[in-house]
């Protein structure tokens, strides 16, 4: 049996490792909300943060690697939107086609640049090493990862809220053809939340590299849960992607104490428990997967 100590130490990874589950998929809610696309490109974007921040940490720093990556990124996800805004308004197949194929390809350059061998960044020297926590050592980096993404998900929150572009950007994830009805532009407004998504998914990978394996796979790693957790919270509900965020977060860093084979598998008996009792998730109001 594991320890207090081993378990309160899970409990705080499994906190944290949810905060980032959420994050991800804070982004792949969004384009999955307004696009109606399932974007299976969002865990490769992720992983394009990761090797970008790889690769300009040493020569700019952590601070403007981490402006600077999801910015790179997010010109990405505006290029790809390009090509998928084709499959707006069909079969939600055709737009999880074109992604998944968008991100073989992608996955298949990160191969051609950095090559297939797994890669690891250092944490920052600024927060290297434990704390001690009064009752446990515990990593630094972890923490300042947590609080990372909650600020960024306040952020988030503050934008969607409290800006007109973000009530637009939520009436968009309800009712498409409404906001169209209105007179704004759905086309920029896609464009918009596409960018935005990709920006969130590099930002993510940024922080995630000193803790992840890096390696050209990496973004499956992300998108699977990404999509467990939309689709545990509700498709376009933000506190209900929060929640699944941390939900699968903590029964993935539980479920390592006792079963660790088994721990990437316990989020999608969860998933589909939830299904099975609310088909749209906890919170969700729609879904293009009904």
């Amino acid at each position: 049996m594991p320890s207090l100590f081993e378990f309160l130490s899970q409990i705080l990874n499994g906190l944290v490792l949810g905060l980032l589950y959420a994050l991800v998929a804070l982004g792949f809610m969004l384009i999955l909300g307004v696009m109606e696309v399932i974007n299976f490109s969002h865990g490769v974007l992720f992983a394009w943060g990761a090797y970008f921040a790889f690769t300009l940490r040493p020569l700019i720093g952590f601070w403007p690697a981490l402006l600077i990556s999801p910015l790179i990124v997010g010109i990405m996800g505006l290029i790809l939107e390009f090509a998928v805004r084709r499959s707006y308004g069909k079969d939600p197949l055709f737009g999880l086609l074109l992604t998944y194929g968008a991100a073989m390809a992608l996955e298949e350059i990160i191969r051609m640049i950095w090559g297939s061998v797994g890669r690891s960044i250092a944490a920052p020297a600024f927060v290297a090493g434990p704390i001690h926590l009064g009752f446990m050592p515990y990593s630094k980096y972890r923490l300042f990862l947590a609080g990372l993404a909650i600020l960024l998900i306040g952020l988030v929150w503050l934008f969607l809220e409290k800006t007109p572009y973000g009530a637009i950007i939520k009436a968009g994830a309800f009712d498409s053809e409404m906001v169209m009805a209105l007179g704004i532009d759905l086309r920029k407004l896609r464009t918009f939340v596409f960018g935005l998504g990709a920006a969130l998914a590099g930002i993510a990978g940024v922080i995630a590299a000193p803790l992840w394996s890096m390696k050209p796979t990496m973004g499956v790693e992300a998108v699977m849960p990404a999509l467990v957790v939309v689709v545990i919270g509700g498709v376009g509900s933000f506190w209900g992607t929060i929640l699944g965020g941390l939900l699968v977060g903590m029964v993935t860093g539980i479920s390592v104490m006792f079963m660790p084979r088994a721990s990437q598998i316990v989020m999608y008996i969860l998933m589909a428990i939830i299904i099975l009792i609310r088909p749209r998730g906890i919170m969700g109001e729609k879904s293009i997967l009904e």
